[in-house]
């Protein structure tokens, strides 16, 4: 899937035996969903062009401002938003190697 298939208003994305969904919500701005259309992140484009020359995107998740990735392959991306809904990091809690 090249980035001009986000342009699309709707993208299926099998990922981890499941059909999860993109789908466009404005120019730059798609919301990834799960099998239940539940939300789970943003994909936003970040720059028209990055060093490749391809449109940088950037990952964020529910509740978030800042992008948790960002890069050129937004395969990727989704992918790590689904990642992070299926299977959260553990929050730090600062005790750590305490004994």
């Amino acid at each position: 899937m090249s980035a001009s298939e986000l342009e699309m208003s709707s993208v299926r994305f099998p990922y981890r035996s499941r059909i999860f969904h993109v789908e466009k919500q404005g120019p730059g701005l798609w919301v990834v969903l799960d099998e239940s259309h539940a939300v789970l992140g943003q994909l936003v484009r970040v720059s028209p062009e990055g060093e490749e020359h391809e449109p940088v995107f950037g990952a964020v998740l529910p509740g978030a401002v800042e992008t948790l990735h960002e890069g050129s392959d937004w395969k990727m991306l989704v992918a790590s938003l689904i990642n992070e809904a299926i299977e959260p990091a553990p929050a730090a809690t600062g005790n750590q190697g305490e004994a």
